[in-house]
């Protein structure tokens, strides 16, 4: 079987290994349904993270590549991930040997070509509303760091350290927070 996404998950992982234990292979339960969920990637962060002000537990990483061979269904593929994203915040890792937990948040990543610039605006839009359901956006500069980002707001960036919000591991539930 083909897997287009290992390269970019072996990049990922070796990007981010000097701040975070990288597991790939775990699987875990939705909350709700009890489905079966397979995540790509999943971060544990590293002991000079939390002294900066990371939250101690599990990060979900979901990956996608988008690529100019499937630009007519952009559209769907990003809702697609995105829904799988908040599905997979109320779920339930179950690392090798521990007690199942949720993770702190979800992050995704996009790969390859990135979105069409026909649905960034709407892609953008949705990213704001996710975040309410615990789900936010992995992105790196040019300089090898990294930034976690909820709405319009960082939890962490590696240079920076902690946001000044408190995003990410609040969710919404009805109206409250």
């Amino acid at each position: 079987m083909s897997d287009p996404e290992r390269p970019l998950r072996e990049e990922i992982r070796a990007r981010l290994l000097g701040d975070f234990g990288v597991f790939e292979g775990w699987t875990g339960a939705h909350k709700h349904s009890g489905e079966a969920v397979f995540y790509d990637l999943v971060l544990v962060p590293r002991q000079h993270l939390i002294e900066q002000g990371f939250d101690q537990g599990y990060i979900v990483i979901e990956l996608k590549l988008f690529n100019e061979t499937d630009k007519t269904k952009h559209d769907t593929k990003a809702k697609d991930l995105l829904w799988q994203c908040v599905a997979y915040s109320y779920s339930e890792i179950a690392p090798p040997k521990q007690v199942p937990q949720r993770p702190l948040f979800v992050l995704y990543y996009i790969g390859g070509a990135g979105i069409d610039e026909g649905y960034k605006e709407k892609v953008n839009y949705l990213h704001h509303f996710v975040q309410r359901g615990g789900v936010g956006s992995l992105s790196f500069d040019r300089k090898g760091g990294w930034e976690m980002r909820f709405g319009g707001s960082y939890y962490f960036r590696k240079r920076f350290g902690r946001g000044p919000c408190n995003v990410g591991t609040k969710r919404m539930t009805g109206s409250s927070r």
